[in-house]
């Protein structure tokens, strides 16, 4: 999975690999390995050129359907070897919109 976020002169992009979890979970992660790999890199554009490099950053998310039918995540970001964010999600589903007397429902 690839995941860009953009900078004022470049962007990071993060390359999940993903894996099949416990249970038949997906769990993705960007380990920290040689450049070229899966993994965290910097861009940035300066005097016309275009510069890369490996980001001592490593994120692991783990996509679960959790005991109660809830689709859930762990996120955990590290830099170097120390955790630096560990996110829950929690994802339930919406009941749709009700429909609003004397207006056609938008087909979406």
């Amino acid at each position: 999975m690839h995941v860009a976020f953009p900078l004022e002169h470049g962007n990071v992009q993060v390359f999940l690999r993903p894996e099949v979890g416990p249970g038949g979970s997906l769990v993705l992660r960007s380990p920290s390995r040689a450049f070229g790999g899966d993994g965290c890199y910097v861009t940035v554009r300066h005097r016309g050129r275009t510069f890369a490099a490996r980001a001592p950053v490593r994120e692991r998310f783990h996509v679960h359907v959790d005991d109660e039918g809830v689709l859930r995540t762990d996120h955990h970001l590290s830099l170097w070897s120390a955790r630096a964010v560990s996110l829950h999600y929690r994802l339930e589903r919406l009941a749709p919109p009700r429909a609003t007397p004397g207006v056609a429902p938008s087909g979406r």
